[in-house]
Formats: structure tokens, C-alpha cells, sequence
């Protein structure tokens, strides 16, 4: 049976939009592809790429064709709520580079026309889609690793500084897209640290603590401002401690069993000393998510179905987000969560 193939448009080829472009025209399901960039000899330049498709340096021509079923956009993180609302109201089905807006209020908006009109709205938060990340999810049951006391993310780098969003948006929307689809439970207040650049005038630096009812705590260190690149995320049981680091090729995934004793002390009316005992390094299938996320587009495209990281998904990342942006510009207060 010949499987339907989909007809795509993709706004923006940038560093995201390469990789976007390559999954596309690899993809058996995909039909026409058209690619739009304003950047006149960018966008010619794919040519001699991927002489399969067609190119345009107006994302109306895209919107216009009635041929194109579905819209992926990958341009700056300012211009995604019109381009999005554009396509949507034009009957595309879309797909948006994370995060998908800079506001609670335009997300909704988003929701609401997608679900008007049946329309897949889909962000790329793309660890949702990395097989190491679901393997993690399989780990944390109250069985396994016990209740959490304490997730904490590093994401830093010497990264490339965003014209339009500091870095808890360009960052941290990574970790808080992973905590939420790896804890059940919603933080209940927010609170942001962060160091201004002079030069760029944006938080290049920042610490996002986010608490829980339950008493868990979340820590995420993001930074453009690293000599050094970190991808790592600790994650503290009651019976187990479980290591993600995505920079590791082969073991990203480690699960340390311990125990801790209470023993007396002279000094000290108690003393806890925690003890290491086994060490588990799991196994995973090795996929490259990119690719995931473009067979649930079409997989939800085709048969009708919400994708993994639906409107509703990226509208509870920009809710924090949103509030982490406020806790900064408040002297770095305790903001709560409605």
C-alpha cells in the first residue's frame, strides 16, 4: 500500500532550518517541498542541493498554494506568531522551531484557531522526541527511583548570542520541555537569576528555579558564556540517582542505586552518610529525533491525531517562561504560577 505523502512548505533556512530541510527531503512521506528565505541567494543556493524543490523568497507564495497541506517554520522566535497565524488561517497544519511564541496570550490564540479549523499545531521541543529522553521516562515511577527531591539541568555553552530572546528562551525551553513531560506535576512558583550582557542588552547568564507542592525542587543553569559545553541532568530519588548527559555519545544515561544510614555521633546528634551501590547504564535505540518529530507531523496530519508536543504542551514551557521573564524584571522574585 502506497503511503499519502504530505506537501510541505519550510520558512527559514538558517542552522535549524538546514537540519529541518534534510529530514524533510529524506522523508518517504513527504511530498512537493517548497522552501522560503528572504535571503535571496540563500535561498538559490539550495538549488543545487535539492534541485527536487521549489524555492521562494515570499512566505505568501507558500501560503497562497493551496497544493501545500503543511507549514514548518523555523525563523527567529519573534516572526513565529504571524507566520503561524497566517498559515493556520490559510488551512496549513503547523509545525514551529521551539519555543513556539514569545507570549501565553499568542500561544493561545494559536490553540484556538488550530482547534477551530482541525489543525495540527505542533512545536519542536525535540528531546520529547529522543528515545534516551522517553527511556528516562520509563525510570521514573515511584517503584524505581523513589519520590524526587530535587532535577537539576546545565545547559551552557560559548553559544551563539539570539537577536530577539535571552537565554531561558533559547535554553531553558529545553529543560522545562523535559521536566514537564517527565513530571506529571506542575510548578506552583518560578524564580530567575540572570546576568545582563552589556553589549547584546539580553540575559546571557541565568539560573531558573522552579518549585513544587510536592517539595521537589528544579534548578536550571543556562548560559551562552561557557568556555565549556554541558548538556547534563541530575535527577535525585528517594532509592536512585539517574544521570542524563546528552553530550555523552554512547552512555548518556546513567542510574546510580544508593542507600543512606543514620548513625550516631558525639558532635553531632546525627550523622547521614550516603552510600553508592550499583551502577546500571542502560540501553536505547539510537534515532535522530529531527526525524521523529517529522513522522509525528505527518503521522498527526494523516490520521487526525494530537502530536507528542501539541499547542497545549508548548503553551505550559511558555507559561514559565513567561514568568521567569517577569521574576527578572522584578529584582529576581518568587513569581506564582496561576
Amino acid at each position: 500500500m502506497t503511503k499519502r505523502k504530505i506537501n510541505v512548505g519550510l520558512i527559514g533556512y538558517g542552522y535549524w532550518g538546514e537540519k529541518i530541510l534534510r529530514n524533510i527531503t529524506e522523508h518517504t512521506q513527504s511530498g512537493v517541498v517548497t522552501l522560503c528565505d528572504n535571503d535571496e541567494d540563500r535561498a538559490n543556493s539550495v538549488k543545487s542541493l535539492y534541485q527536487l524543490i521549489h524555492v521562494t523568497t515570499d512566505s505568501g507564495d507558500i501560503f497562497k498554494d493551496t497544493n501545500i497541506e503543511a507549514v514548518i517554520i523555523s525563523t527567529p522566535t519573534s516572526t513565529h506568531f504571524n507566520l503561524a497565524k497566517q498559515a493556520l488561517l490559510n488551512n496549513k497544519h503547523v509545525l514551529i522551531e521551539k519555543p513556539i511564541c514569545t507570549s501565553v496570550k499568542e500561544v493561545e490564540e494559536l490553540i484556538a484557531i488550530a482547534e477551530e479549523k482541525k489543525l495540527v499545531l505542533m512545536v519542536d521541543h525535540i528531546f520529547l522526541y529522543n528515545n534516551v529522553v522517553k527511556q528516562l521516562k520509563n525510570y521514573l515511577t515511584e517503584d524505581f527511583i523513589g519520590k524526587i527531591n530535587y532535577i537539576d539541568a546545565t545547559r551552557i555553552n560559548l553559544g551563539i548570542y539570539q537577536e530577539d530572546t535571552n537565554v531561558l528562551w533559547d535554553l531553558a525551553c529545553h529543560d522545562i520541555s523535559i521536566i514537564n513531560y517527565l513530571i506529571a506535576e506542575k510548578p506552583t512558583h518560578v524564580r530567575a537569576i540572570g546576568h545582563r550582557n552589556p553589549v547584546h542588552g539580553i540575559e546571557d547568564v541565568a539560573y531558573l528555579f522552579l518549585y513544587y507542592s510536592s517539595g521537589m525542587l528544579v534548578q536550571i543553569n543556562s548560559s551562552w558564556a561557557s568556555p565549556v559545553k554541558i548538556r547534563k541532568m541530575i535527577i535525585g530519588g528517594e532509592k536512585r540517582m539517574i544521570i542524563y548527559d546528552d553530550i555523552e555519545a554512547t552512555n548518556k544515561l546513567t542510574i546510580y542505586d544508593y542507600k543512606y544510614l543514620a548513625t550516631a555521633d558525639v558532635k553531632k546528634s546525627k550523622l547521614i552518610d550516603y552510600r553508592l551501590g550499583d551502577i546500571t547504564i542502560p540501553k536505547y535505540e539510537i534515532e535522530e529525533p529531527l526525524k521523529n518529530v517529522i513522522s509525528d507531523f505527518y503521522h498527526c496530519i494523516i490520521n487526525h491525531k494530537k502530536p507528542l508536543a501539541d499547542g497545549q504542551n508548548a503553551l505550559e514551557t511558555v507559561k514559565i517562561l513567561e514568568k521567569a521573564q517577569e521574576s527578572l524584571h522584578l529584582n529576581e522574585v518568587i513569581i506564582p504560577l496561576s
